[in-house]
């Protein structure tokens, strides 16, 4: 089982990142956009791994099949495809990945293609990528897209994928809407993640939703996997509880910035200073 920090092994094989800071991407993802944000994206692939039992995947890998291209929409610096590489060495892999912005991609190497690509747009006809990967993969681009991009984002990767292929959307089913209005602490929670996409015409709640509009779109066979994904003092390992409850509180620290005047008749209830409220909420995660 996966802990929330890597071995310095792992932390060797990763790509490293360059210095430059994010950039034509503000307006779009609603996350930093400088590289600090590689450091938070790494810890969390690693979290996520522990709460999915090691899993990278869900569905079966063809086992008749050898070479696999795969593609990782939103890929950030190919932390996750070189990990599947590493965890199905019984596969030859064609890496490739996209992201809205460049600047968190490593030097380029021999078995990683990571392309600059707005997932809006239907995919360049040179790159040759119709009916072209058996694997497509995207995760946790609820801060990413617009309620409405859904089913055009998922129109250009059904086009990109060969029959028979299969796509795993990973996105995180926050706070049960129907319960929030009775634990008070996690209704102030509720009001900052509403507030973070509703605001910027995003939707907290796009993974109750995924599974229609995938069958709208027209891809079949759609099923849904669900992992407790604990945080802090619910976290599956006591090494987790600190710092997943520090992942879940950096998510929403980062969006202080973007937060409009006039915040607290917004977050009616919440504390003061926004500070305050994130050092609240993670200690009520550890506790």
């Amino acid at each position: 089982m996966e802990v929330l920090q890597p071995r310095a092994a792992h932390l060797d094989a990763m790509p490293q990142v360059n210095k430059a800071a994010f950039s034509g991407t503000e307006g779009v993802y609603m996350l930093p956009h400088h590289v600090q944000e590689i450091d938070r994206l790494r810890r969390q692939h690693w979290f996520m791994k522990g709460t999915t039992d090691g899993a990278l995947l869900v569905s079966k890998l063809p086992s008749d099949q050898k070479t696999l291209r795969v593609l990782d929409s939103g890929c950030a610096d190919g932390t996750w495809l070189l990990d599947l590489q590493t965890q199905h060495p019984e596969h030859i892999w064609e890496l490739h990945g996209v992201d809205i912005g460049s600047s968190l991609f490593p030097p380029k190497r021999p078995d990683l293609d990571l392309r600059q690509h707005d997932i809006r747009q239907a995919f360049p006809s040179a790159w040759g990528w119709s009916n072209y990967f058996d694997v497509i993969h995207q995760r946790l681009l609820v801060w990413g897209l617009a309620d409405s991009a859904w089913p055009m984002v998922l129109r250009n990767q059904l086009e990109a994928l060969k029959p028979g292929g299969r796509i795993e959307l990973v996105e995180v089913e926050w706070i049960d809407p129907d319960k929030p209005h009775r634990l008070p602490e996690l209704h102030k929670k509720a009001l900052m993640q509403q507030w973070s996409t509703k605001t910027f015409g995003m939707d907290i709640d796009i993974a109750y939703k995924l599974g229609d509009i995938l069958a709208e779109v027209g891809f079949v066979n759609v099923q849904k996997t669900q992992f407790n994904h604990g945080y802090g003092a619910l976290a599956r390992q006591p090494e987790q509880k600190d710092g997943s409850a520090e992942l879940y509180v950096e998510c929403f620290r980062n969006l202080d910035e973007k937060m409009p005047p006039g915040k607290s008749t917004i977050f009616s209830g919440l504390l003061e200073s926004s500070h305050h409220e994130h050092a609240h909420f993670y200690q009520l995660d550890i506790d």
